[in-house]
């Protein structure tokens, strides 16, 4: 380790001198490098690349049978050699492979996608090689983000906060010279990263990666197999289980030995970004990962923010309503959650690095100040939504391997009065494909269809989170509607409204919603009942109305919950809750599954005007949905 720290200063020195004879300057701007190293870190000169709201270019080379082997075997994550150019930088003989755990098992099981999230080690074959002093990037693929801003905008809040985040940099990633995708280019949390941040003798202290269910709860001769070695100097774990205990120790209310052993301020900081932007796949939700814990050669931890695609409500967690142990209330809803309670999914009593520390008065009075600090962030955040967007619109337009459709991108970046500002993605489980949802108690109400005979909306609710339109197979979507987040913006400005009216501060007025229209030959399509709606960048209108004025027979089966559509020589067959349906007797995969809302049945209009053969456009602009007979 040593050895290796002094090559790379060496290396680092040496690329500064020729930065230095080149013809051009790093960017001097407020955000700028020396801003965002810690008082003892490094400046590093890879921090040019990450400078501004820029789109840089990553152009992979890789031999055909190494690509081969990749996209084969994505679960194995090995690294290939490869020539990487990083807008302009070439640096050869570099570390390339998958990354991820459960987003890359969920990629690797599509069959239509091979969308991966990738790492760049640029010192996997020579220690002594960085890129700029950069040692590792990751290039995170945006899984569940229609957006593509979340992780932005959650690195960038933590930055705002004083916190030590990596940096980030919006990324074109070619692969031998061919688009690949828009993906955020994300400095890894390695050598360089740690020398950046805490200085040169950062590896005499050691660096712990967060596996799933790592609450940090004390264990008696526990190993804490969830926490993993990175770099540093390995210690058997003796100054974690340290650190382990005396969090668990602190007497209530009291600080007790705590500050010995834990950087204070980075983990309230950590913390309060959670609940304040909706990050529940994390330490603040019942999944318990996605951070690290770096105890520097004292013993003393701080909290590293890692993992950021599911924050703004992408993630929903576990819904527990009540706790075990105390009987008290908590949060079930991220756009409401109380800040003084900021988990999600989990009781306070299991996650001690958050219920001990603000059982101290003087700690909760500081994680409040990073409430507030971070509300006053989100005051600015639909311009900066905005101004993101309008950057990165054209990239997202040309990403050929994008998981989702530029409506659903359009949608997510727009404010929706109706939409479930709540919506996540993962939080809780639609019917299986192929299975009506469950049987409505008699208590529920009868049962009737839409405008007739629809069945009433059970208790909760039983919707699908997901999207309308086609599936993969039309060219768009990747198989992914499903797990597509509901819109960043209703989150954020909805969350931005809730915390104001908690913090007892001036609240900022809800956009009003437009209205959405459909538009069937030159006619709008008059919905009295329910009118058109957005969920998660997709229209859903009530299927009877829109199948009426398409001039459809229609078939409902109660006992199913299935739908069936017949046209000329088409037949669609769709059933609530699930998110198969089928033409002509051939499946398709549905981005959002037929749900009911206002006990009203709803379904996806491009998918319904695409498989009766019309031709369908979305403006934005107007929120028009038109539809043309004309195939």
């Amino acid at each position: 380790m040593i050895v290796h720290r002094l090559l790379k200063k060496c290396t680092v020195s040496a690329l500064a001198l020729m930065i230095a004879a080149v013809p051009f300057t790093f960017s001097t701007a407020s955000s700028g490098s020396t801003a965002w190293a810690a008082e003892q870190g490094v400046a590093q000169p890879y921090e040019s690349l990450f400078e501004g709201d820029q789109i840089i270019d990553v152009n992979v080379t890789i031999g055909d049978e190494d690509w081969k082997s990749i996209l084969e075997s994505p679960l194995d994550k090995e690294y290939k050699n490869v020539t990487v150019e990083v807008d302009g930088n070439v640096v050869n003989n570099v570390g390339f492979s998958t990354k991820g755990n459960l987003t890359l098992k969920a990629v690797a099981s599509m069959t239509d996608s091979d969308r991966y999230s990738f790492r760049l080690k640029f010192d996997k074959y020579d220690k002594s090689q960085t890129l700029l002093g950069l040692d590792k990037m990751v290039l995170n693929n945006s899984y569940a983000d229609p957006s593509f801003l979340r992780e932005y905008l959650h690195y960038e809040a933590l930055r705002a906060i004083g916190l030590d985040a990596p940096l980030t940099v919006f990324t074109n990633l070619y692969i031998n010279g061919e688009l690949y995708g828009f993906y955020i280019g994300v400095e890894a949390i390695d050598d360089s990263y740690m020398e950046r941040n805490f200085g040169e003798d950062y590896e005499d202290g050691v660096l712990y990666d967060t596996d799933e269910k790592s609450y940090l709860q004390y264990a008696e001769n526990s190993e804490y197999e969830s926490l993993t070695y990175e770099l540093g100097t390995e210690d058997e774990k003796a100054s974690l289980k340290k650190f382990i205990s005396v969090l668990n120790a602190m007497p209530e209310g009291e600080k007790g030995d705590i500050e010995n052993v834990l950087d204070v301020s980075t983990a309230l900081k950590y913390i309060a970004a959670n609940a304040v932007l909706g990050n529940y796949d994390s330490y603040n939700g019942d999944k318990g990962h996605n951070f690290m814990l770096y105890g520097d050669a004292s013993g003393k931890y701080s909290v590293l923010p890692w993992d950021f695609n599911m924050s703004f409500n992408g993630y929903s967690g576990g819904g527990l309503g009540t706790s075990a142990a105390t009987g008290s209330t908590v949060n079930t809803n991220a756009a409401t959650a109380s800040v003084d309670v900021p988990v999600l999914g989990i009781n306070m009593e299991s996650v001690p690095l958050i219920n001990n520390l603000l059982k101290v008065d003087e700690y909760k009075e500081q994680y409040l100040t990073y409430v507030t600090e971070l509300v006053d962030y989100l005051e600015g955040v639909e311009n900066r939504i905005t101004e993101l967007s309008d950057i990165i619109r054209p990239s997202v337009q040309a990403d050929p391997t994008k998981f989702y459709t530029m409506e659903q991108f359009e949608s997510n970046i727009a404010y929706s009065a109706v939409e479930d500002s709540n919506e996540g993605s993962m939080g809780g489980s639609a019917p299986a494909d192929g299975q009506a949802p469950p049987t409505w108690t008699e208590g529920n109400g009868p049962a009737r269809p839409d405008d007739a005979q629809q069945p009433t909306e059970p208790p909760n609710g039983t919707t699908a989170p997901g999207a309308n339109g086609g599936g993969a197979g039309q060219g768009q979507g990747q198989g992914m509607g499903s797990m597509a987040a509901g819109s960043l913006m209703t989150f954020a400005l909805n969350r931005l409204n809730n915390l104001q009216t908690q913090l007892d501060l001036t609240v900022t007025a809800l956009p009003t919603d437009q209205e959405i229209s459909v538009i069937l030959d030159g006619t709008k399509v008059n919905f009295s009942q329910q009118e058109p709606l957005i969920r998660s960048g997709r229209v859903l209108v009530p299927f009877r109305r829109i199948f009426e004025a398409l001039g459809a027979e229609l078939k409902w089966d109660n006992a199913a919950k299935t739908i069936t559509a017949i046209k000329d020589d088409r037949t669609i067959v769709l059933t609530i809750g699930s998110s198969t349906a089928y033409v002509n007797g051939v499946a398709v995969t549905l981005e959002a599954a037929p749900t009911i809302l206002n006990a009203r049945t709803v379904v996806p209009v491009r998918f319904i005007a695409d498989s009766l053969n019309k031709e369908t456009k979305w403006d934005s602009a107007t929120s028009t949905v038109t539809i043309n007979s004309a195939a």
